[in-house]
């Protein structure tokens, strides 16, 4: 065997692979022999099948399977012992390699293409600033939070007159071309949300009614919500063109959330365990939970605008052919025109994706299955207040962790929660943090505004 690599370019090489009979047949014989045992052909008992007879029968396939395994083997190792860092995987050189013929060769070369993941700085130090945005929590977003928080908490009672937010209750109707109710039409027993009802004038029309009254509207065009109106008309998924007629809503029952009382029987709800006793640490917790989950949006932010400026900053070239190349076999769904169109945003992944490499690599970062199996735990523990010191309930939280980590898309989910963690929390000790205080609605409004540059930026 012989193994020769060829520079083809800066980030590019070609692999030569001779392989002569001596390199694969002893493990052919092997296989052979092996075959012979097995083999049951009329007019000798199994197993005795003379060798030279199977090696007639089956010896150009033995010799096919064996070379191919030989050959995988045989790339791997020497992308394993040069240390040489790949992009992707080899691809067979479409010029050098000719169709093998295994009936009349027994030495046989191959030719393959690689391409070379590039070396390159990353500057994340506290030379560069980034912005920070810390969410102040007002008293108006408390407000909200505390007028859900209730409503969540609160009670169906009965009414007698629609208001907004209100369910109804009733029996809807399909109409013809005259108004009236179509014979063998949809009819179907149902309940209406007034929230979701987005057209204005219908709503509007809803307002004020009492039971027994009779509203005709649109449900599709009301709710502008294929799913909901197919649900509220009692249709399957296929019948959604049935959903866009006029139907009559005659009220049967109107009922509406009564907001639960701010008392200690709330709190206590809410937040058990917590002590809370007035309504004043009841908003400071809201706060708290508001501010928790808003600074989770920023910080998200945070590491997406970091990562965009690393990707524009960080300079360096890619093996573009080869790349070309390899995408397209690796998704049969692509084609070298469709590659050759969106080319600018799978390089722009596959950049993101090195800087990441390269951060694992000269940070060390990585998560390992305790690390899953505690935050897994810490879940938990914290939402169904298991007591870790309680034997038996320990043994069925090691199952209920077990069990998650089985579970290959959860398992994926938590180690690409705890790595970006890791990520951010690097990012946020080395570089230089321009630390702004906004409010959510203005947070919301930059975010907008980045998006919408770069998305401008991307289509020029």
């Amino acid at each position: 065997m012989n193994i020769t690599q060829e520079s083809t370019g800066e980030l590019s090489a070609t692999i030569k692979i001779e392989l002569g009979q001596s390199d694969y047949q002893e493990q052919v014989n092997n296989s052979l022999k092996e075959l012979q045992k097995k083999s049951a052909l009329k007019g000798f008992r199994p197993g005795k099948v003379p060798f030279g007879l199977v090696k007639k029968m089956y010896e150009k396939g033995v010799v096919a399977e064996e070379v191919n395994k030989l050959l995988s083997d045989s790339l791997n190792k020497h992308i394993t012992e040069n240390k040489l860092e790949i992009l992707g995987y080899p691809l067979g050189n479409e010029e050098k390699n000719r169709k093998v013929d295994f009936e009349n060769s027994t030495d046989f070369e191959f030719f393959f293409d690689i391409g070379f993941t590039p070396s390159f700085t990353l500057d994340i130090s506290e030379n560069t600033s980034m912005e920070y945005y810390n969410i102040v929590v007002e008293d108006k977003v408390v407000d909200n939070y505390l007028e859900e928080t209730r409503r969540r908490f609160g009670k169906f009672i009965e009414s007698e007159i629609v208001e907004e937010g209100d369910f109804l209750q009733g029996e809807i109707c399909e109409l013809d071309e005259t108004r009236l109710i179509k014979e063998g039409g949809i009819k179907n027993n149902t309940s209406i949300s007034l929230n979701h009802i987005k057209d204005e004038k219908v709503r509007q029309d809803f307002i004020g009614k009492k039971m027994g009254d009779k509203i005709v509207f649109n449900p599709l065009k009301a709710t502008g919500n294929v799913i909901e109106t197919t649900t509220m008309l009692g249709l399957k998924k296929d019948e959604t063109e049935k959903a866009d007629a006029d139907f009559e809503f005659t009220i049967t029952k109107i009922s509406r959330i009564e907001l639960a009382a701010v008392d200690q029987e709330l709190f206590n709800k809410v937040y058990p365990g917590a002590e809370i006793t007035g309504e004043k640490q009841f908003r400071e917790k809201l706060a708290t939970e508001a501010a928790g989950y808003y600074q989770a949006e920023s910080e998200n932010y945070f590491v997406h605008t970091t990562m965009e400026k690393l990707i524009h900053d960080t300079q360096f070239d890619l093996p573009e052919a080869f790349i070309k190349r390899w995408l397209v076999d690796s998704d049969e769904k692509l084609t070298p025109e469709s590659v050759e169109k969106d080319y600018h945003s799978y390089v722009k992944s596959l950049r993101q994706q090195l800087i990441i490499n390269k951060i694992m690599k000269d940070y060390n970062i990585k998560v390992d299955d305790q690390e899953m199996k505690d935050h897994i735990k810490g879940i938990f523990v914290s939402r169904y207040m298991f007591d870790p010191s309680d034997e038996e309930k320990s043994k069925q939280l090691d199952s209920i962790v077990e069990s998650v980590m089985k579970n290959k898309d959860e398992a994926t989910k938590i180690y690409d929660q705890l790595f970006d963690d890791k990520v951010r929390e690097l990012f946020k000790s080395k570089f230089n943090l321009d630390k702004k205080e906004v409010n959510y609605a203005d947070f919301i409004n930059i975010v907008n505004e980045h998006h919408k540059i770069h998305h401008h930026e991307h289509e020029e």
